[in-house]
């Protein structure tokens, strides 16, 4: 992606200007919850606006096709036509991307492939110092990653009903906004940390450290 106002070229992975006058400078990741049915979101913030984008002949862009639908389902990986030799996942595996910084300075990282929420849509995890929630739900492809202190405790979470868990005190959580909804931490919320639903290929590509989930 470019910025109309220098034309720097941006990663959209990263967020790192790679090319142009901003080269090096790096936007700000924010946490979000990508593709949750638009009943689901309203419920959770019915005060949400929704943007429309017109197209020049004035009628609202169709969303019924998906134009990459051909791409996914290929083996082609990348556009550059360069090889990716990171065997340890096949290229076009799913995964969620997490990464947290280190109190030396450093960044973690860490893959999540799709197939572990088969049976489940949570995962407690440790990366780093940092314990993790990982929530995906595989019917709606929602995913979302919180942090698992609460109230200067580490808690371990399980599944419940959908898009709710229950940690180990019985506090009940709602996973879309992150927000507790019973018990003595009631209208606490969760933090949420950025993540992305991505091939492993251009994960594993921008981030060969990572580590893999299993």
């Amino acid at each position: 992606m470019y910025d109309h106002q220098t034309r720097s070229l941006w990663s959209h992975i990263t967020g790192e200007a790679i090319q142009g006058p901003l080269k090096g400078k790096k936007l700000k990741s924010l946490a979000s919850m990508p593709q949750i049915a638009w009943k689901t979101w309203r419920f959770n913030y019915p005060e949400t606006r929704v943007l429309s984008v017109p197209t020049k002949g004035g009628m609202q862009e169709s969303r019924s096709q998906d134009v990459y639908a051909d791409y996914h389902a290929s083996q082609r990986a990348g556009v550059s036509g360069m090889e990716y030799t990171d065997d340890r996942l096949p290229n076009k595996s799913l995964v969620i991307g997490v990464q947290v910084p280190a109190k030396d300075g450093t960044t973690q990282f860490r893959a999540y492939p799709l197939t572990h929420f088969t049976e489940t849509a949570v995962i407690n995890d440790t990366l780093g110092e940092v314990p993790l929630l990982i929530f995906h739900d595989k019917a709606s492809f929602a995913t979302a990653v919180f942090t698992r202190n609460v109230a200067e405790e580490v808690r371990t979470f399980s599944p419940k009903d959908r898009h709710f868990v229950e940690d180990d005190t019985g506090t009940r959580w709602n996973l879309i906004t992150g927000e507790a909804t019973s018990g003595k931490e009631n209208g606490t919320r969760l933090e949420r940390l950025p993540a992305v639903n991505i091939y492993w290929f251009a994960w594993a590509r921008y981030y060969p450290e990572t580590s893999i989930y299993h």
